[in-house]
Order: C-alpha cells, then structure tokens, then sequence
C-alpha cells in the first residue's frame, strides 16, 4: 500500500474532523464495535480513571491522503511509569480500525504498523487485551517486531465462543441433555405461580430508561453482592452506554435484553454486536430469582434472535464455571497483554527492567514466531 504525507499521529479531534463525513465498515467486520464513536464514548465516560489519563491520541496511515487505518492510545499508569496503551473499552477486547479495503489482505494494517514504528506515541507501547484471532492487530505486532522492536507477553486467559453459522438445529443436539428441558419446565412454573414472562430486546438509543433497569438488575445480582465488576452501575458506565446510544454508526449496537416475569424486571443480557458477531458483555439476574434459572430462560432467546439474525459467532468472554459449557461453548481464542519496546538504548533499558519487574511475562505469540 503507497501511503501519502500526512502527519502519522494525531488528535482524536483530528480524527473527528477527518470522518466528518462518515467512516467506512470496518474490514473485519466482526470488529466494527471498534469505531471512533466507541472510543470516544470510552475516553469521555473514563478518562482519568483506573490509573488512565487522556487525551486520545492516533497513529493513522493514509492512502492518497485519506486514513485507512488507525490505532488509538491513551496513557496508562504502570507502576512508576506512565506509556502509552491501546485504548477502548476492555471488553471483548481492544483493537484498531481498518477501513474495508478493495482486494483482501492486511495491507493497511502493515502499513499502520510500519507508521507506528516510525512515529509512535513512545518508547514502550501496551497492547490488550488483545485476541489471538485479530488479524489486523497481530499485523501491526508483526511489523513492529521486523523493525526491532522487542516485546513481553502474558496470555490471560481464553475465551468461550459458540459457532453460530449452523443454526438452531445444529446447537441444539450440543446443548446439555436436560438444559431444554429445565427451560420449558420454569417458564410453565413461572407463568403459573407468578406472572406472565416476557422478554425485550432494546437497542442503545437516546432514551436512557434501560439503563435504570439494567442497573436496578445489576445491584440484586450475585456480582454486586460479592464486590465484583459492574458494567451498569455508577456514573461513569451509565455515562459511557449513553454515549454508545448517541449517534450510531451503523456498524455496530449496544443491544439489551431484559427479562420480566409478572412486568418486573429479573435478568438481562448486554451486548456489543456487529454484522456478524455478538458479543456478551455482561448477562446478570436477581438473585431471588436464581432457582427458576432466568439466565437460561433469557439465554435461549437470545441464541434464538442471533440466529435468525444471521450472527455467526457469539463471544462469551473469558471464564465458565461450567454454564457457557452446558450451551455448547468452547475455548477458543485466546486474550493476551502485549508490551513492545522501541530499539535503541532507552527502549533496551526499559525492556531489560520490565522483563525484571514482570517475570510472568513469558508467552510467546505465534503470529510473531
């Protein structure tokens, strides 16, 4: 790909000005959650915060001077020290953009890598969670390494996914053999002794009104009750989702899904979804709900939606005590934390330190082998 001149990084109100006339899909399209309003609803709802400061900014790579590719940091405190890291919200994981190109291939993603490791941000550039499936992003890793730089990794973990592509009929005979069965047996149990069910799929839009609802769920869950991490509840997540719901790009949705039993609201599924893909983000119930198994009541008609809908992947995110399991699930992909050091003395410095400081940094990536 011939690149023209034009400044490599740049500011996000840069990148603004220059999609003022809208952004392409993303090439990948299972990826398009990654778009300038993500990370922007990101950086305006978070930043500073968790040891992350702004400004965004971007390396970019250009064709005929129009930006093809760009890959987003903000700065992140780490120990004593403050570099640049992939930014984005966490979940499913972070990525950059590329614009659909012509002809297929990861030209613009080496490119963007071959800017990067021109002009980057700094000496020493954090990636992750980073999925061992993204192409684009293992391209850029791939080229940084062919210009010297070094790098340190840890895998975190896999990541539960569920192909999509052979339709209900095809999962059902994975599912476990009494998962259906308990369904039908608790919506008839609930309907009878409680209230009728039903189920909403919502799209993010202006309204706010779901988010008080996913939030009122939320805060009777077993996660809030233990201290773990909520995704609805605190100014800064309602603020980010808001902002999801703002101006959406056509690409990509924040979906919920909620479930009412007798019109009062029980569980909910929350998800980011492409063309392609669903990805759970958060599912949670009242835990006084927790016997007549709502999660699964909810759960059934969401692999329904997504079927029909011609999703081919749904990511379930990392970890399973054995539920993602039931529906047929596997560990696939798997997530890594990538830190790269720039050639020269001072990045050998700080790579010699961080292999010191973080001994179980030890994973290799195939893609960079």
């Amino acid at each position: 790909m011939n690149t023209s001149e034009g400044r490599a990084l740049i500011s996000d109100q840069e990148l603004s000005q220059a999609g003022a006339g809208g952004w392409p899909i993303h090439q990948f399209k299972d990826q398009a959650f990654c778009s300038p309003k993500s990370l922007r609803a990101w950086a305006q709802a978070f930043l500073p915060g968790r040891g992350w400061s702004g400004p965004l900014c971007h390396v970019v790579s250009r064709e005929h001077g129009a930006i093809q590719a760009f890959v987003p940091f903000a700065k992140q405190k780490i120990a004593l020290f403050s570099i640049h890291s992939l930014a984005g919200y966490y979940w499913p994981f972070r990525t950059l953009f590329v614009a659909a190109q012509k002809a297929p291939g990861l030209a613009a993603a080496e490119a963007l890598g071959r800017e990067l490791a021109r002009r980057p941000p700094g000496a020493v550039l954090r990636f992750g969670p980073v999925s061992s499936r993204d192409a684009a992003l293992h391209a850029v890793l791939r080229e940084l390494t062919r210009q010297g730089w070094r790098y340190l990794c840890r895998e975190t973990g896999a990541v539960c996914e569920l192909d999509l592509s052979q339709g209900m009929e095809g999962l059902k005979p994975k599912f476990s053999n009494s998962l259906i069965k308990n369904i039908e047996y608790s919506r008839r149990r609930l309907g009878k002794t409680v209230g009728e069910l039903s189920v909403e799929r919502h799209v993010m839009g202006r309204s706010l009104d779901i988010l008080d609802t996913l939030a009122g769920i939320e805060s009777q869950s077993w996660l809030a009750k233990k201290g773990g991490e909520l995704k609805f509840i605190g100014p800064a997540n309602q603020r980010f989702w808001a902002l999801m719901g703002e101006q959406p790009d056509g690409h990509s949705e924040a979906v919920f899904w909620v479930l009412r039993c007798g019109g009062q609201p029980v569980a909910f599924s929350a998800h980011l979804e492409t063309e392609t893909a669903v990805y759970i983000i958060a599912n949670s119930y009242d835990e006084q709900w927790k016997s007549h198994s709502p999660g699964s009541i909810l759960t059934f008609d969401v692999l329904q939606d997504a079927v029909a809908r011609g999703k081919r992947l749904l990511d379930w995110g990392q970890g399973d005590s054995g539920y993602k399991q039931r529906w047929g699930a596997q560990d696939a992909s798997l997530l890594h934390d990538v830190m790269v050091f720039k050639p020269g003395l001072i990045g050998g410095l700080l790579a010699w330190a961080a292999k010191k400081a973080l001994p179980s940094w030890t994973a290799r990536l195939d893609s960079l082998a």
